[in-house]
């Protein structure tokens, strides 16, 4: 009887401590998951710090990344300013791309291209001895009109990034 009884408990003992060491990988288990969720999550949130980062820095030295000015009176300055914002903003947009969510990048590369064609058409109608085709004015025209909007898409797209991120990082 006396064996019968250290039997059972010796067997019992041994399940109870292969049930809790079951018990015990089930529960690293889980928490090895919950430790990888929570460092995937810090790791997403230190790519949005960066972003939000190189964005600000970006929004601050906005005036570095325009051309030098050109020409003597406030109208031939303006003319020069407006002709060159579309390439001032296509450096900055090169900048800022990869640190932009993909819904800003399609509208802003959609517009990039088609100012770049007008660029094209531009050049184009400008013959050598420096005179203009007919169509130049309205070409010409039709490029400042859409750089001006492509740099308000881009700075549109930026703040909106900005606050993205803030609002992701609940700051």
């Amino acid at each position: 009887m006396e064996y019968f009884l250290n039997t059972v408990l010796l067997t019992t003992a041994v399940f109870a401590a292969f049930i809790t060491s079951l018990a015990n990988v089930v529960i690293s288990l889980i928490n090895n998951h919950k430790l990888k969720k929570l460092e995937d999550k810090k790791q997403m949130n230190e790519i949005d710090k960066y972003r939000y980062s190189m964005l600000y820095e970006l929004v601050i030295n906005w005036h570095k990344y325009d051309s030098k000015i050109e020409g003597t009176t406030v109208s031939e300055i303006a003319f020069y300013k407006l002709i060159n914002l579309f390439m001032d903003d296509s450096g900055r947009y090169e900048i800022a791309k990869p640190l932009l969510d993909e819904c800003y990048i399609r509208e802003l590369e959609n517009k990039k291209v088609y100012c770049e064609k007008l660029l094209e058409k531009l050049v184009e109608n400008e013959l050598l001895d420096g005179t203009h085709t007919s169509d130049f004015s309205f070409i010409k025209e039709q490029y400042i009109a859409n750089g001006q909007e492509f740099s308000k898409m881009l700075k549109n797209a930026i703040n909106s990034q900005l606050g993205a991120l803030l609002r992701k990082n609940g700051t």
